[in-house]
């Protein structure tokens, strides 16, 4: 049960981050896209739900050099 209230919690905490990214030079788009994101030449600006924006930008860059599950 504390399981349960543990992941209720951790999504009352969650907020929307905007980070930016800088795109690796081999990236291509391979299957679902996880984000909503602007592309603009090297970059992407991408929006993340995450409960601080350090957390929202290692799930940008995981996603982005392709470690993401």
């Amino acid at each position: 049960m504390d399981e349960v209230k543990d992941i209720i919690n951790r999504i009352k905490r969650l907020q929307e981050f905007k980070v930016c990214v800088k795109l690796p030079e081999q990236f291509a788009f391979n299957g679902k896209i996880p984000y909503d994101m602007e592309l603009d030449g090297s970059t992407a600006t991408v929006h993340v739900y995450a409960e601080t924006a350090t957390e929202a930008q290692q799930r940008a860059e995981e996603y982005f050099n392709g470690l993401a599950t």
